[in-house]
């Protein structure tokens, strides 16, 4: 449809400030593999909220035998950034039926994260949670873990990828390799489990 010339400017004030379709990153789509078998997902979907950008990650692994789950590891978080900046972040985790809730907001002073095992913290005010998608977090601000509520001890380190991209490693409390192109898209990822084996994410 085209429209008349005079009704962009109408259009563009509609918008809301720092608010473009362009600006919304497309959704990631994993199939969690384990020995060359499929036991889950991961998916992480982006929304515009006014000038926010609002993610969703959406993790659901249950690895069968004969048809029986015989583990279950269901994490489901919202972030909200706003300018490449940490604001909030809502949590719920359910491992094998424990659960534990995680929220934290981002002040003028600090950050603050409510519930996990530890309490109530109080963490810097750069502070931002372990999102894989945000690799520009790694070495800049302290990371604190969603399913944890408390900072996290994790190293990270950088190589670079044939083509531009980068690739990080990451040992501590996470043992993971992930990949990423040369636009900063997650491009790949596989991770020690908790059981040793090696969990692989491939394109959904």
């Amino acid at each position: 449809m085209n429209l008349p010339r005079r009704a962009l400017p109408a259009l563009a004030m509609a918008l809301p400030a720092g608010a473009h379709a362009q600006d919304v990153p497309p959704a990631y789509l994993w199939k969690v593999m384990r020995n060359g078998t499929e036991i889950g997902s991961h998916t992480v979907t982006f929304s515009r909220r006014g000038g926010d950008l609002v993610a969703v990650s959406d993790v659901s692994v249950t690895p069968r035998v004969l048809g029986v789950v015989v583990y279950r590891f269901e994490h489901r978080y919202t972030e909200v950034t706003r300018d490449g900046r940490f604001v909030s972040v809502e949590s719920h985790l359910n491992r094998n039926g424990q659960i534990v809730d995680v929220r934290g907001e981002a002040r003028a002073d600090a950050v603050l994260l409510q519930g996990g095992p530890d309490g109530p913290q109080r963490l810097a005010a750069n502070a931002a949670p372990l999102s894989w998608w945000e690799p520009q977090r790694y070495t800049r601000v302290p990371i604190f873990g969603t399913t944890t509520g408390k900072l996290m001890d994790v190293t990270f380190r950088q190589e670079s990828r044939p083509g531009g991209g980068a690739r990080w490693s990451t040992t501590g409390e996470v043992e993971a390799v992930l990949d990423y192109n040369a636009a900063g898209r997650w491009v790949g990822y596989r991770v020690k489990g908790d059981d040793g084996s090696t969990v692989i994410y491939a394109p959904g």
